[in-house]
């Protein structure tokens, strides 16, 4: 399942970026799908890690879809992975710290290795880019990045305080945030 879930994934980003980069945007669900299986060895939740951005950033790619060719938990675990793109950044971050106190425990844990995904990403691209590097995000201000990244975290605290995964997203945000 994993196999095919990298193969769909890599089919309906191709041709998309990492913001601001030349990177291709698969690199992203792959280091996700990576970081989930140092936590799981459940191929669904490995799975759902992959494609976790497929119905929230490819238009062709639904829920329904998800679930006949994966499984309805894979379905659900990336829909609940999903934000309602119609919102605004402010009301999407808060609802996603919100959801991510109380979701599933594998809805969790696809949350935590995405953001540590993009927390890796920040960390390797502030030193070359500098101040530069906020322009790439929709929300253009360091501040209220590092509010979401550090929101993200203290919800996650209670479930994933002794991981590694979880242990590298906090040594991040504090060189990059505080």
């Amino acid at each position: 399942m994993v196999d095919k879930a990298i193969e769909f994934a890599t089919k309906v980003h191709d041709g998309q970026f990492r913001k601001g980069t030349k990177r291709p945007y698969i690199v992203h669900p792959i280091e996700v799908g990576d970081i989930v299986a140092s936590m799981t060895r459940d191929e669904e939740v490995i799975s759902a890690a992959i494609l976790h951005d497929t119905i929230e950033d490819c238009e062709e790619v639904t829920a329904e879809e998800l679930a006949r060719l994966f499984s309805q938990r894979v379905a659900s675990f990336v829909a609940q992975e999903s934000e309602d793109k119609s919102k605004s950044w402010l009301e999407r971050k808060g609802a996603t710290i919100e959801h991510m106190r109380h979701a599933p425990h594998e809805v969790q844990m696809i949350g935590l290795a995405d953001k540590l995904s993009n927390m890796r990403d920040i960390d390797r691209d502030y030193p070359v880019c500098g101040e530069e590097l906020w322009n790439r995000f929709r929300m253009k201000d360091k501040e209220m990045i590092g509010w979401y990244y550090k929101g993200v975290r203290d919800a996650l605290r209670e479930s994933f305080a002794e991981t590694p995964a979880f242990e590298e997203y906090c040594l991040l945000i504090q060189k990059n945030f505080e």
